[in-house]
């Protein structure tokens, strides 16, 4: 590219100092300097000034593992991982000692849940325990409440119970037979 004299003498006079001199001499019809043999070009790096694209990426889905409480055979076996809400209601299979867990509260990363079985002497272990028995005719019921954390599972009889996620309106709870 070929840049008119004039154009040389103002830019010289301007002193534009971010202009390399080989170009402007370069530009200006001044011979080039003689070059050195060099070793061939590697390929120009990637720009880091790229536009942001305007949409953001879709976060990833659930895990499959973990289930709505909504959904009825969710923890049927008590061997699942569930998000559950204040209010849900996990129906148990007789077979585990328990007929139900229902989330009582949430709040500020600690769940109250209470339960109810029909078989008695439970073994129950948490925060915040209380149990209560009634037997008519030698059939027993059991109801009772307790408390979780993340650092601070529980246990009713052989069933585990612990927190893998709390957020303010929902949380994931692991329920696992001994």
């Amino acid at each position: 590219m070929r840049v008119a004299s004039g154009a040389c003498v103002l830019a010289g006079r301007i002193g534009l100092v971010a202009v390399p001199v080989a170009v402007l001499l370069t530009a200006c019809g001044a011979p080039e300097p003689p070059t050195r043999s060099r070793p061939a070009a590697t390929p120009a790096a990637v720009s880091t000034t790229d536009p942001v694209p305007l949409t953001t990426p879709a976060p990833p889905p659930a895990s499959p593992a973990v289930r709505a409480a909504a959904d009825p055979e969710a923890c049927r076996n008590a061997d699942c991982e569930v998000e559950v809400r204040q209010g849900d209601r996990l129906r148990l299979d007789a077979a585990t000692g328990l007929d139900a867990l229902t989330v009582a509260a949430l709040d500020q990363g600690v769940v109250r849940l209470r339960f109810e079985g029909s078989s008695g002497g439970y073994r129950v272990e948490g925060m915040n325990v209380g149990v209560s028995q009634d037997c008519v005719n030698g059939r027993c019921r059991t109801r009772g409440a307790l408390t979780l954390t993340m650092d601070r599972p529980a246990r009713i009889g052989d069933i585990h119970l612990r927190l893998t996620s709390v957020r303010p309106d929902e949380a994931v709870l692991a329920i696992s037979p001994s």
